[in-house]
């Protein structure tokens, strides 16, 4: 297909009234349900997000008020509510127009599709039920799959007991920062609060990471306690596999959905991500829920510009949820700016959501994660924020440029026109992703050195074992094959997408970002990179069937084409879902971090209710305290020198006899915690020493050059000193 010529249609309005089609939801049920059912997921997340970050700002992040005034926001932007565009009934479905069914060229054509797109593009028949059936089907047993082999990620030794104590805390108070209780301990000399994923400012705690998840986690521990809130992350998950099926249907086709659904499903980031209490599933949904939403307001025949602003506002929001999900979006500037310089109704909406949203994971950075963000992520989050200035200010020179040149020309800018771009360039662009791939591939040869940072040079690997060789040689050909068509005016809808993820796939393989260990680092690829590659694999076998078909029917042979493309397609597919399958076979059936509800609760039972506790052990200090603070309810502090007698009996010991000596002052009984019997040895005779948490547990493992094939084991413990009565 040649460079598209321009309309004397303005942009963006549609066909006239008297020829509009029929709605698509009307033609295509079965279709219509897929659409809705993929982007729910993504439109709540926003509305109880976006209600229930001002209620914990002002302190009032509380049961009645959040999750009433969240039901009443999903409800106005999902179902019918008091809006023009009537919630998700707006859609458009999956079917193609009328118009389009036939084959034949029309002027103008609607923006979600192109005249002669391949078979395996959106396919012009009614969607089967069978598709979304199985869609639901292969969610459904992930999140029962994930729910009985989910993990009890409770004590903070890396992000998911930070992301749990964070939730608990502010489901038992409702607000932020912390509350310490200095007061509590008398005036002891040398105590701090902070810990491991808990910053200490002043006499309060201000904890690690974005709000958005935390929230999310209160809901589920207001409703049903702390076994609720760990099998949300199972289904969020679960509401992942939707989310990217239906943005597989809006790409690839809808008969496609179940394979990508499967594909994703199968792989272990995702298991990994979604078995502990990880932002990454609930950062997919808003991410990729979004791209949906710019998709149908490309689609719809009505409510274009609210299908816009909600998912301006899906893409913006995630900034609660993840501190990289700016950089994720990045493209969508330039992606808006495009709109805007063509007039596209979409454009204004979609900026509009996208700021709203930013703003309010800004203000989450500046009054409740500010050490979090600008400190110790300062490294990355300000050149962040300074690519994104950046951005802007070429987007609007750009979008400058390319209105002044419409007005020369007369006719709005159009991709594919000679002015716009060299005509050498598609092509060009066409080998750019494997020469890309490769040089990645190479850069473990000549960079070698395994140490630190440079584990980067591994990310392409990573990909490699958690997907497999045929899932990237197949998203190759796929970008090559939409860079160039994409650049001569095919495949609209795939713009936005394809441009999000070649960023996320080319600086994810430049610099991963995380510490290297596997499955630890994997979680890096759940919101970007693994469905890029997936969707990018998918559509490449939707595309190779239909041009099969395509030409068995041009040579007459249709019968012996179509079982060719068949058995094509369910060879590639094989390709697909065997090595993701593979790739989880070490720790699929294996749980981790089991049992530490109990243990937990154990431990608050033999701590008194006036107690307050004092961790004399470092490292049992970053794991506990603010399990004993949320969960337990009773004031805790620690050393910062975590001075403990085994290691200089004298000094640590006089520490700790004086800060005894001022919880004791002000009216409470003092506890010591530590990790071994040792260290409360000192201060048996004025005590009871109790073995208060012995729990032999199991990890995830650390493999730093290969995929994990196992989990660790170990063992939890805490032991207890009481004063004599």
């Amino acid at each position: 297909m040649g460079p598209m010529t321009v309309s004397s249609q303005a942009p963006g309005t549609g066909p006239p009234a008297a020829a509009r089609a029929p709605e698509a939801g009307d033609q295509d049920p079965a279709g219509l349900l897929l659409a809705r059912l993929s982007v729910a997921p993504a439109l709540i997340a926003t509305a109880f997000l976006l209600v229930s970050f001002p209620l914990l700002v002002i302190g009032e992040f509380r049961p009645v008020p959040v999750i009433g005034l969240s039901a009443i926001a999903a409800t106005l932007l999902t179902w019918r509510g008091l809006f023009p565009w009537r919630g998700l009934r707006a859609l458009p479905g999956l079917r193609a127009p009328p118009e389009l069914r036939s084959g034949a060229a029309v002027a103008d054509p609607r923006p979600w599709a192109q005249p002669g797109d391949p078979p395996g593009g959106r396919d012009a028949r009614r969607t089967p039920w069978w598709v979304p059936l199985s869609v639901l089907v292969i969610a459904a047993g992930f999140f029962a799959f994930q729910a009985a082999y989910h993990s009890q990620f409770l004590v903070i030794s890396r992000d998911p007991g930070a992301y749990m104590q964070f939730g608990a805390w502010i489901a038992g108070h409702g607000a932020l920062p912390i509350q310490t209780s200095p007061g509590a301990f008398g005036g002891a000399n040398g105590i701090t609060f902070g810990g491991f994923a808990m910053y200490q400012v002043g006499a309060t705690v201000v904890p690690q990471f974005m709000a958005g998840l935390p929230m999310a986690l209160a809901a589920g521990w207001w409703l049903f306690g702390v076994n609720a809130a760990l099998v949300t992350a199972p289904l969020l998950g679960a509401a992942a596999v939707v989310v990217f099926a239906g943005l597989a249907a809006r790409l690839a086709g809808a008969r496609w959905a179940p394979l990508a659904a499967l594909v994703i499903a199968a792989s272990e980031p995702l298991m990994f991500t979604s078995r502990s209490t990880y932002s990454e599933p609930l950062a997919l949904i808003m991410f990729l829920g979004g791209l949906s939403l710019v998709i149908d307001s490309l689609r719809a025949e009505r409510g274009a510009r609210a299908l816009a602003l909600l998912a301006g506002l899906a893409l913006g929001t995630c900034l609660l949820v993840r501190i990289d999900a700016p950089a994720d979006a990045l493209p969508v500037i330039p992606y808006a700016g495009w709109l805007l310089a063509r007039g596209q109704r979409q454009a204004t909406p979609m900026i509009i959501g996208l700021a709203v949203g930013w703003a309010g994971g800004a203000g989450d950075a500046i009054f409740l994660s500010f050490p979090y963000v600008f400190q110790t992520n300062k490294s990355s989050s300000v050149p962040m924020v300074e690519i994104i200035a950046v951005t802007i200010v070429c987007t609007v020179a750009g979008g400058w440029w390319l209105r002044r040149r419409a007005r020369a020309t007369r006719a709005l800018p159009r991709v594919g026109e000679h002015w716009l771009l060299p005509s050498w360039l598609p092509a060009f662009l066409a080998i750019v992703p494997f020469c890309v791939l490769a040089g990645f591939a190479a850069r473990s040869h000549v960079q070698p050195g395994y140490a630190g940072e440079h584990y980067a040079q591994l990310a392409l690997h990573w990909a490699y074992w958690y997907l497999g060789g045929p899932a990237i040689a197949l998203a190759a050909v796929g970008a090559a094959v939409l860079s160039r068509g994409c650049l001569r005016g095919q495949w609209p809808s795939w713009a936005l997408p394809l441009m999000a993820f070649s960023w996320g796939i080319v600086t994810f393989l430049y610099r991963p970002g995380i510490t290297p260990d596997q499955p630890w680092a994997s979680r890096r690829l759940v919101p970007v990179v693994l469905p890029g590659f997936i969707m990018l694999a998918v559509w490449t076998i939707a595309r190779t069937r239909g041009k099969i078909r395509t030409w068995g029917h041009r040579r007459g042979t249709a019968l012996s084409a179509h079982g060719t493309a068949a058995a094509v397609a369910a060879a590639c597919a094989v390709l697909l879902v065997v090595p993701a399958a593979l790739g989880a076979r070490g720790t699929a059936l294996k749980r981790t971090y089991a049992n530490q509800v109990a243990a937990i609760s154990g431990l608050c039972d033999q701590v008194p209710g006036d107690a307050s506790v004092l961790i004399i052990d470092g490292p049992a200090a970053d794991r506990w305290a603010q399990v004993v603070r949320g969960m337990c309810d009773v004031p805790v502090a620690r050393f910062p020198d975590s001075p403990h007698p085994s290691s200089d009996p004298e000094a640590p010991a006089a520490l700790v006899t004086g800060a005894i000596a001022g919880i004791e002052r002000a009216g409470r009984r003092p506890v010591l915690l530590a990790a071994t019997r040792a260290e409360l040895a000192p201060f048996a005779s004025k005590g009871i020493i109790t073995h208060v948490v012995n729990l032999p547990t199991t990890g995830d493992g650390r493999y730093l050059l290969s995929k994990p094939y196992n989990v660790t084991r170990g063992k939890l413990t805490a032991w207890m000193w009481v004063p004599a009565r």
